[in-house]
């Protein structure tokens, strides 16, 4: 079922956390704080960050997000604990969601991972948002002393064990990696926390059919998000869910003329054009698109942000 532009939410990435924006460490708090109420004040829905716990020497130098293949960080970048990031966002913010995008579930202990999501939701009031991946850094899984082998298995442990934490709130668990007698825990709110996986592999559907509220991907065009959807739809059937996927997609925008950008892009040019893709995005079935930047410059960033509310958000 294809969806209304109207009924899109926005949200934005925080790519500042965790990339190398050629900032001092001391000048990102205030950048994220500043995009994050920004944010908020133009009307988006959502602020989410992505999760890695320390960047290694050997990185893959085909990152398929970059024009050379060379990823946006090194060993030198600075990376803010997701975590702590967003326990520090909940208390300058009010009503936005607080979301991972994603988190890489096997870096951490399946109970220490459970607290750390309970609490998030807990301090932020009900605005916590959780999206897993099973994580592609291999030299970190490495460094971390994790079987990179096993990070599809292990993702799927930790969900089935948080949805057995939420319905029951003192539980005892049995698994393949992990095995504990009875342990509360607490905080657990009423809300639940909304779950979304990323991935394109059959195990990814069908975890996300299984375990989450919804799928989400980073760059992806209107008719990939339909073909994605399509397949998701039936996996959906196939575990007896109700009500529809959310479907998330995360692209770069620039509001405007004035670049040197191919304005025939996504998301590049007036609002109108902008609107229009938006259309087509919630026509493939996507429910909410997280905004990214086409430059680091935090001034830039927050400028685009505001033409977001004031010229996007007005015309849908």
């Amino acid at each position: 079922m294809s969806g209304d532009a109207s009924d899109v939410t926005f949200g934005v990435m925080l790519t500042a956390a965790s990339n190398d924006y050629g900032l001092e460490e001391a000048e990102i708090p205030p950048a994220v704080r500043r995009l994050a109420t920004t944010a908020e004040e133009v009307g988006l829905d959502a602020v989410v960050a992505g999760d890695h716990v320390a960047y290694p020497e050997e990185i893959p130098t085909d990152y398929e997000y970059s024009k050379t293949g060379e990823p946006p960080f090194d060993t030198t970048t600075p990376i803010f604990d997701v975590f702590q990031l967003f326990a520090h966002l909940a208390a300058i913010t009010e009503e936005i969601t607080l979301g991972t995008n994603v988190l890489s579930v096997p870096y951490r202990h399946p109970v220490l991972l459970a607290k750390n999501c309970l609490s998030a939701h807990a301090l932020s009031e009900g605005r916590f948002e959780l999206g897993v991946a099973p994580g592609w850094l291999s030299s970190e899984f490495e460094a971390l002393g994790i079987p990179f082998e096993e990070r599809g298995t292990r993702t799927d442990e930790f969900l089935e064990m948080f949805e057995r934490v939420r319905e029951k709130e003192v539980l005892g668990f049995d698994g393949e990696f992990h095995s504990f007698e009875p342990l509360g825990f607490y905080p657990n709110p009423d809300e639940p926390i909304p779950i979304l996986v990323g991935g394109k592999s059959g195990a990814s559907i069908r975890r996300t059919a299984e375990y989450g509220d919804g799928w989400t991907t980073i760059w992806d065009k209107p008719e990939e998000v339909r073909e994605i959807r399509e397949r998701l739809v039936r996996a959906w059937s196939d575990f007896d869910r109700d009500g529809e996927p959310q479907m998330v997609v995360t692209r770069p925008i620039h509001v405007g003329t004035d670049t040197d950008l191919d304005t025939d892009r996504l998301f590049v040019g007036e609002a109108e054009s902008i609107v229009e893709e938006v259309e087509q995005y919630a026509e493939a079935g996507a429910t909410r698109v997280n905004l990214d930047f086409y430059t680091t410059d935090v001034d830039a960033q927050a400028e685009q942000l505001e033409r977001v509310g004031d010229r996007v958000l007005d015309a849908l």
